[in-house]
């Protein structure tokens, strides 16, 4: 039969272990709790830094470059130049290649034979309209900087202000040609004018799709041969122009006179001012 102080002993020590087992699970839990909270704290923390350094350090994309190939609006603007020029020989391509096989004639005798009617009238104002839109694409091709994007608001501009021009010229030729010229050969040198610019027009329209959409070792070529078409255009100007007016030499003079300031300083003005605008 065991003894009350070894009972005593035992209640002691059994609770003494339970108060053991109790700190140890109370400390247990703290230590728990403790790097739970530190846990937290720290994913909090992360959390915040995350944000800030995505509100401090983020950086914007750079857009994708602006490259005339990849514009629908040039695909669709020299799609739209091509049905001009298909409409324009369907309504009367007959006053075309008679321009062109009489064009380095003397035209006061074939003029009086020939008669423009409605459909070569048309024909004829469809094909300038053609050609001064595709001088103002190549214009604005070549003056665009690398740097800028290319878009349709710099090709309207360049389009006005080329248009303008044309209009300039068409309006300076019949008011000399009303001051100075006969009414016969204003009209010959008037279509003679518009005639070069529809030749030109229509020379550089497949260079300027080769320029575009072909491969880049080609652009010097093609740059090239649209120099060339320039050279022959001014060379064909000039000797239309000696060959419709010229009488004697004090002409040659006035010719002169006429090239510089009516075909060569606008030309460098037109330059300066796109250049300046886009």
């Amino acid at each position: 039969m065991p003894l009350n102080d070894s009972i005593h002993i035992l209640s002691d020590s059994a609770l003494f272990a339970d108060s053991l087992l109790k700190a140890d699970s109370l400390q247990r839990v703290d230590s728990i709790m403790r790097v739970d909270s530190i846990m937290r704290a720290d994913s909090i923390a992360l959390a915040d830094s995350l944000r800030i350094v995505k509100l401090t350090r983020g950086f914007e994309g750079i857009p994708h470059p602006s490259f005339p190939e990849s514009e629908n609006w040039v695909f669709g603007t020299i799609l739209f130049l091509f049905l001009m020029m298909v409409v324009s020989f369907l309504r009367s391509s007959g006053w075309f290649y008679e321009s062109v096989r009489t064009f380095f004639q003397v035209k006061d005798r074939s003029s009086i034979f020939s008669k423009t009617t409605i459909n070569d009238f048309q024909s004829r104002l469809i094909l300038i309209m053609f050609s001064v839109g595709v001088v103002s694409l190549y214009v604005f091709y070549v003056l665009v900087p690398e740097d800028q994007g290319f878009g349709v608001y710099g090709f309207l501009i360049t389009l006005g202000i080329c248009s303008l021009f044309y209009m300039f010229k068409f309006l300076s030729i019949e008011i000399l040609g009303y001051v100075f010229i006969e009414k016969q050969l204003l009209k010959i040198a008037r279509e003679s004018y518009f005639n070069l610019l529809i030749y030109l027009g229509i020379i550089l329209y497949p260079l300027l799709i080769f320029k575009i959409y072909f491969p880049e070792w080609l652009n010097n070529y093609t740059l090239y041969i649209s120099i060339i078409a320039l050279v022959f255009y001014a060379a064909a100007l000039i000797f239309k122009l000696f060959q419709i007016f010229f009488q004697k030499a004090t002409t040659s003079f006035y010719l002169l006179l006429y090239l510089c300031s009516l075909e060569i300083l606008p030309v460098f003005l037109i330059y300066s001012i796109i250049r300046q605008i886009i």
